[in-house]
Order: structure tokens, then C-alpha cells, then sequence
């Protein structure tokens, strides 16, 4: 891809956002090698399909250059059909790969079916291979691959009708599909199955939740502005009612707060969330960070728009409004002597982004990151979408320690770029 046709990428992807803010739901759900394959409803790793008549190309320079293919798998649930994108490692980077695993929103701001994986999720894809990730991204039941994938990117085919089967749902049988697409990339000869990232936001962190909570074998994980108690969430419409129709017991056995929060403490797994976000609210991250034993948690002011003489870092041990029901503690801003490193800044600012860190890193295990809501956004962007690259620096961060002290080859690029 010329380096003009990226950044024009990228500057779309900063622009990319929700304009049905006011409805909450809708804007979630309504709102980021191959062989054969036969579904047989078993427990054995699942393989992903792929073929010269599927989208596929190249992108980058000779001497290191990114392969992307459209594939598919098939569900264990019901045998579905599920369409996703894989972008493989440049062959100068020798494999096996770490995996990351991909899992985005859904803006169904338009009428079904809904698009998955658009040229800016295909972007960030390549970005991922570029920097030494063997990187997937499914669709979810119901969605398909935009016909204008692979435009710009050296295509061998651009066949739009990549349609996957199911009916779209919210935190259900998606997840299992994912977790399918993680044992299909798993079970690849050039994957290493021993570091694997995964990342959500949204519908995608909801996802990602309840993966691992479901035996996802994640070593590093990412969620950001999920829904994690859909008991509590306040929607417009109500989960209860058309399209999704859920019962109580449908909202209790969907949410990542009230199943197995324990197993997501097992993984290095950060947590985000914008303040001010009215799609899904602090007081879902809060609930679930409450549920996690030995979460630290960070209040933070947006202080780069704060205006002169506010102090990066969090707020003096306060609690975001929404969260006060909750049995949090937060990191104390001030305690800190003025003559050594301030115990107040995050990791990646003490050290430096993308720095080695000294053993055993600064990260703690399990971290809830909350962003005040300090910055006025432009008319039309929304906090839910504006902390995707407002985060970047401590999630990249947070994933790169856990590459550098594991001896991965791969890392989060140091640019913000969209994975949806």
C-alpha cells in the first residue's frame, strides 16, 4: 500500500465514529496457509479455509511483505459458516508467530446485514502481520466482509459475497465462534499457540470477556467500553425486547461480571474505559474490576487537553461518579516524593513507550484504566469510539511488556491504528 493510501487510511479511521450515540444499544449491536475443513460438532481443532477464488493479496515492500487472505471455519455450535480475514508475517520474521486475535465492534447504524471487517479493519490487520503478529479477524454470526476490501491493498479477488451464517447475536453463541477461529489459527503450522493476545472493543470486549472466561488460552488480553453485566446495562431499546428479545436469564449467562470472573484474572488482561461514554457506561467496567481480585485501578484525568498546570496521572483517590457502588480502591495521585519517579504516572509514561521494562515489568496482572472525562469532543464524536486511540499508548504499552519479558517476536505498532 503507498505510504499516501495508508495515512489516508488512518485518517479515516481517527474519524470513524457512532453517530446514533443516543441510542445505546443499536450503536453496540445495532452499532470492531489453508486446507479444508467439514464441521463435525467435535472437540478437535478446527482449521481455516482458504483458496485463490477467496480475497486475498499482498502488501509492503519485496523484502518484507504482509500476505492477507479472506478464509472461513465453521462453528462447533451448529455448523455455521463463518467468513474472517488472516494476515500472515512477512517471511523475512521467522515463525512460528505470536497470535493475535482481533475481535471488533458492530455498527449497525445501517439496516442488516451488518458489515464486520472493513477496509480499516483489513488495515489494521496488515498493520498487526507487519509488526510479527499471525493476526484474525471473524465476523460474527449474521455479518459479512465489505465488498471494497483489498481495494488499495494489491487484491487477487474482491468476490464481496462473504456472508457469514447464523443469526446476528449479542455475547452468545459469537463467542464460540471465536474461540473455534482461535483453535483453527492455533492449530497452524506457523502459529505459536504459547503467546496469544486478544483484543475487544465493545461488542468485540464483551466477546473477549466472555472468550476467556470460556477457556480462551490467552496469555495477554485487551478490553475496552464492554458491556459486562447485561442485567444492569441500560439500553434504548431494552435488551428485552425486539431485536434481541433476551430474558433475564438470557442478559445473567451473556455477562462476563456474573459468570466466571476469575478466569479472567488468570490472564494479564487490561481493562479501559471512557468516562462519559453514554454507549456503555464506567459502571460496567467497574462491577467486573470489582469482581477481580487484585485489580488496580486508575482514575484518569484527560490532561492533555486539561489546560496548563493540570497534573497527568489519576485523580486523588476518588472514584469515578458512576462507580461508587462498587468496592474499588484507586491509585492515589499524590502520594509521590518530588526528587524521584512520581508513583502516580503509568508504566509507559515512568519508562517510555515500547521501552524494555526491568523485570518483572511495571504492569500490574489485572488493570482498570478509567479516562475522565475532561476533553469536549468535536460535534459528531462520541467517547465510546474517541478512547480507541485516546488508549493506545498504555494498551500498546501493556501488551508490549508482556512480548518483551515472553521473548515474543512481535509488538503493537507505535502509531494508533483502527483493528475495526
Amino acid at each position: 500500500m503507498p505510504e499516501e493510501t495508508k495515512n489516508a487510511v488512518v485518517a479515516a479511521t481517527l474519524k470513524h465514529h457512532f453517530s446514533c450515540w443516543q441510542i445505546r444499544v443499536l450503536s453496540l449491536f445495532l452499532l470492531v496457509c489453508g486446507c479444508g475443513a467439514a464441521f463435525d460438532g467435535g472437540a478437535s481443532a478446527q482449521t481455516w479455509t482458504t483458496s485463490n477464488q477467496l480475497a486475498h493479496g499482498t502488501y509492503g515492500s519485496p523484502s518484507a511483505l504482509v500476505q492477507w487472505q479472506v478464509g472461513y471455519y465453521y462453528s462447533t455450535i451448529d455448523g455455521s459458516q463463518i467468513y474472517g480475514m488472516l494476515c500472515i508475517p512477512p517471511t523475512s520474521r521467522p515463525g512460528p508467530y505470536p497470535i493475535a486475535i482481533l475481535n471488533h465492534g458492530t455498527n449497525t447504524n445501517v439496516p442488516p446485514p451488518y458489515a464486520g471487517i472493513e477496509p480499516t479493519g483489513l488495515n489494521g490487520c496488515l498493520l498487526m502481520a507487519e509488526a510479527g503478529w499471525l493476526t484474525a479477524i471473524s465476523t460474527y454470526r449474521g455479518e459479512y466482509i465489505a465488498a471494497n476490501i483489498g481495494a488499495n491493498v494489491s487484491p487477487g479477488s474482491t468476490n464481496p459475497s462473504y456472508l457469514s451464517g447464523g443469526q446476528f447475536e449479542l455475547c452468545n453463541h459469537e463467542v464460540d465462534d471465536v474461540l473455534d477461529l482461535l483453535s483453527a489459527v492455533t492449530s497452524m503450522p506457523n502459529a505459536n499457540g504459547n503467546q496469544v493476545f486478544m483484543w475487544g472493543h465493545s461488542h468485540g470486549a464483551c466477546i473477549t470477556e466472555r472468550a476467556i472466561e470460556k477457556g480462551a488460552k490467552v496469555n495477554v488480553a485487551v478490553s475496552i467500553d464492554g458491556p459486562t453485566d447485561l442485567t444492569t446495562w441500560v439500553t434504548q431499546p431494552p435488551l428485552s425486547g425486539p431485536p434481541l428479545n433476551l430474558t433475564l436469564s438470557d442478559e445473567q449467562m451473556r455477562s462476563s461480571a456474573l459468570n466466571s470472573p476469575a478466569a479472567i484474572g488468570n490472564v494479564k488482561f487490561l481493562r479501559i474505559q471512557a468516562e462519559g461514554d453514554h454507549i456503555v457506561t464506567p459502571d460496567q467496567a467497574c462491577e467486573l474490576a470489582s469482581k477481580l481480585s487484585g485489580s488496580v485501578n486508575y482514575y484518569l484525568y484527560d490532561y492533555l487537553s486539561a489546560g496548563v498546570g493540570t497534573p497527568p496521572g489519576v485523580y486523588e483517590n476518588a472514584s469515578p461518579p458512576e462507580c461508587t457502588n462498587f468496592s474499588l480502591s484507586w491509585v492515589n495521585q499524590w502520594v509521590h516524593n518530588k526528587n524521584s519517579p512520581p508513583s502516580w504516572v503509568l508504566p509507559d509514561e515512568a519508562y517510555g513507550h515500547n521501552q524494555p521494562y526491568p523485570a518483572p515489568g511495571p504492569w500490574p496482572q489485572t488493570v482498570l484504566l478509567v479516562y475522565g472525562k475532561v476533553k469536549q469532543l468535536p460535534p459528531g464524536q462520541i467517547y465510546h469510539t474517541w478512547i480507541l486511540e485516546k488508549a493506545w499508548p498504555e494498551y500498546s504499552s501493556f501488551v508490549n511488556a508482556v512480548a518483551t519479558f515472553g521473548g515474543w517476536s512481535a509488538s503493537i505498532p507505535p502509531a494508533f491504528v483502527s483493528f475495526e
